[in-house]
Formats: C-alpha cells, sequence, structure tokens
C-alpha cells in the first residue's frame, strides 16, 4: 500500500476508535476495536475490521451498519475531506482464532513439552 493510503489509513483508525469508543452513545461499540481500516486506491471505499467478543459480534456488527450516517457525519467532523469514504465493516477473524488456540493449548498443556 503506499505510503500516503497507509497514512490516511492510520488516520481513519484513530478517528474511528475514538468515535466509537467515546462519542458514541451506543453501549455495544465500547466493546468494540478498531483492528484495522484497508482503503480501496481511489478512497473512495474503507473496510473497517472490528474487534469485538465473540458472542456480541452479530450484534455489534449490525449496529455499526444502521449507524453509518452517524459514523462518517462525526468523521466528518473530524476529518477535512472532499469525499467521505463508504465504510463496510467486517469482523476481526484473527481474535477468535487466537482465543480458540489458546484454549486448545490450555486444555492439552503436556502434549508440546516431549519436543
Amino acid at each position: 500500500m503506499p505510503y500516503r493510503l497507509e497514512r490516511f489509513a492510520s488516520t481513519l483508525q484513530q478517528a474511528l476508535g475514538e468515535i466509537l469508543s467515546r462519542e458514541s452513545l451506543n453501549p455495544g461499540f465500547r466493546l468494540a476495536s478498531v483492528a484495522r481500516v484497508q482503503l480501496s486506491r481511489d478512497l473512495k471505499r474503507a473496510t473497517v475490521t472490528v474487534a469485538c467478543p465473540a458472542e456480541q459480534a452479530d450484534n455489534v456488527l449490525e449496529q455499526l451498519a444502521r449507524s453509518k450516517g452517524f459514523i462518517k457525519r462525526q468523521l466528518g467532523r473530524k476529518m477535512i475531506l472532499r469525499h467521505m469514504p463508504e465504510l463496510d465493516f467486517i469482523l476481526d477473524e484473527t481474535s477468535d482464532l487466537e482465543r480458540t488456540l489458546d484454549h486448545l493449548a490450555e486444555a492439552n498443556p503436556h502434549e508440546g513439552a516431549d519436543r
């Protein structure tokens, strides 16, 4: 990813994290954190990867999809842009995978000790 896109994605990630954790009145958003932001080359679409507890994931993603207008408006106040990118929210699968692997490692603590 070119430097300009990386810098903009980082700024967007910080602003989104601040909006979700501090400015939103939705308590479900406080459980979510912005893990990564990927931008299209033309800056018209941003894919926002969100990490949250597995049991709350569907609910949080649904609420984020319904609140896109609010989130884009808040971003527009924080960032001076000609065009605000369209936001797509997806779940961060890596945190679930890490928890599963940790759980498996705890369940079989002596299995890897022989090697």
